[in-house]
């Protein structure tokens, strides 16, 4: 919520903490990479800490990063807050969301897969509308605040009420290649993300970066396939579903991000609308994001879940395509029928792929799972958007224009497409029927919900008989 709100409110942060918008650019971008990082150090942590006093942690961090952004009167103290409140919220998904997933009977499941999708993509979805309103008010002090009084509010309520639970594998070994390729594998990508706003592609400090992370992204994958106890379980994680899955959700979130950014820029920059008027038109998303997080509960036992994501990669299909069509002249009508396509297609492909990269894994895991995905997605969601807006500036010469804005577009819808068609051919490619969950054996321990089929089966079969 804050990611998709802050856009719209990020010049009076600027004037008001004294910092350039590339430096900002850069707390953004550093933010979410502290997300990404704590979620994947909170892998580990989970294996060794009682989750009770990990949530604790983890909560009362959020608290004091939002409210030192709320009272920072300049770019440090304001970034040291938004980076801290971005490590605790991965830090939290991981020590809140899998004992959430397995205490409760599978009957259950439906319901807490609905509040996560809300959770997950409801939040991001009202972000446009809340930051609007927030710049109207000249109030993102006030907004950090609540969110601090928010977080403080919920660590007295799991004092209160959060049972304790013993970790799961206190005396696992320590994964520090893991641990410091991943810290790599967020923190420079991000860096570059935030050197574009001020620098561009050709500089150094967008590229330098941008190649060491992505390298060390790649090193991170084969050492964590490679070890015998792994913090990430990449090979586990080497089968059609959770590959597919994995795929969904990171380019599920990643274009609709740069799809939002860039719809925002235009009715901001080029039809010279103001925040509020902008944050209104996405009012859709919040709506959208609701029906498919119900379909998703109500689903969730049978073997459709594969096409609600191949539906859900279509909506945003079909969003990129209106909004292909933008023109200062027409542009709110059409924001308004994209912004529900794109609501849809959000709650429909990164919540349902993140639970089709864990159904073939054991229960005991997900969080590992989970850490991975969101480590992935993390890195398309806000680079992929960045990437997009600066080609929108420069095929605009500088100042954003309608043509430039439709070239980003283009370039991310094509992108949406190919991936869908990548993932329609490795599913397909798996020679295997629609699965059924069987979440009662999931949650029990005593196997996976889904078959994990191997990747590429069928021209594996194939080789097999030549």
């Amino acid at each position: 919520m804050v990611t998709t709100a802050y856009a719209l409110f990020t010049e009076q942060v600027s004037h008001d903490v004294q910092a350039s918008r590339t430096a900002l650019s850069i707390v953004a971008g550093l933010s979410t990479a502290g997300y990404a990082w704590g979620a994947f150090l909170g892998g580990d942590l989970v294996q060794r800490f009682r989750q009770r006093r990990l949530f604790f942690l983890m909560q009362a961090l959020f608290a004091v990063g939002c409210l030192l952004s709320a009272v920072a009167h300049d770019a440090p103290l304001y970034a040291a807050g938004r980076v801290l409140a971005g490590f605790a919220t991965g830090g939290l998904l991981v020590a809140a969301l899998p004992p959430v997933i397995q205490k409760y009977p599978a009957a259950k499941l439906p319901i807490t897969v609905i509040a996560v999708n809300i959770g997950f993509f409801g939040a991001v979805c009202i972000g446009p509308l809340l930051g609007g309103w927030v710049e109207a008010g000249h109030a993102w002090r006030w907004f950090y605040g609540a969110l601090g009084a928010l977080g403080a509010l919920n660590l007295i309520l799991a004092v209160l009420t959060l049972p304790d639970q013993e970790p799961f594998n206190p005396g696992t070994r320590f994964d520090y290649p893991g641990l410091l390729l991943g810290f790599a594998a967020v923190v420079l990508p991000f860096w570059a993300s935030g050197e574009l706003i001020g620098h561009g592609f050709a500089s150094a400090r967008f590229a330098a970066p941008l190649a060491v992370g992505l390298t060390c992204f790649v090193v991170l994958m084969l050492v964590e396939y490679h070890q015998k106890e792994p913090l990430s379980p990449v090979k586990k994680m080497c089968n059609t579903p959770s590959i597919v899955g994995t795929l969904v959700a990171m380019i599920g979130g990643g274009v609709f991000v740069a799809f939002l950014e860039l719809a925002e820029r235009f009715h901001m920059q080029v039809a010279h609308q103001t925040p509020l008027q902008t944050g209104i038109l996405f009012w859709p998303l919040a709506v959208a994001v609701l029906i498919t997080a119900v379909l998703f509960g109500t689903i969730l036992r049978t073997r459709f879940i594969p096409i609600l994501i191949l539906g859900g990669m279509l909506c945003l299909i079909g969003a990129g395509g209106m909004f292909m069509g933008l023109t200062p002249q027409r542009g709110n009508a059409l924001t308004l029928g994209a912004a529900g396509l794109l609501g849809l297609g959000a709650g429909a492909t990164v919540s349902p792929g993140l639970y089709l990269a864990g159904f073939p894994l054991p229960s005991q895991i997900i969080g590992r799972v989970f850490a991975l995905v969101e480590l992935v997605r993390s890195l398309a969601d806000y680079i992929i958007a960045p990437v997009m807006a600066e080609i929108a500036r420069t095929s605009s010469g500088g100042k954003l224009v309608t043509h430039g804005v439709h070239m980003a577009f283009g370039i991310t819808l094509w992108l949406t497409i190919a991936c869908t068609v990548i993932g329609m051919v490795l599913f397909l490619l798996g020679r295997r029927p629609l699965p059924r969950p069987d979440l009662e054996k999931w949650l029990a321990n005593k196997g996976p919900a889904i078959e994990p089929v191997p990747l590429l089966a069928a021209l594996r079969g194939k080789k097999a008989a030549t």
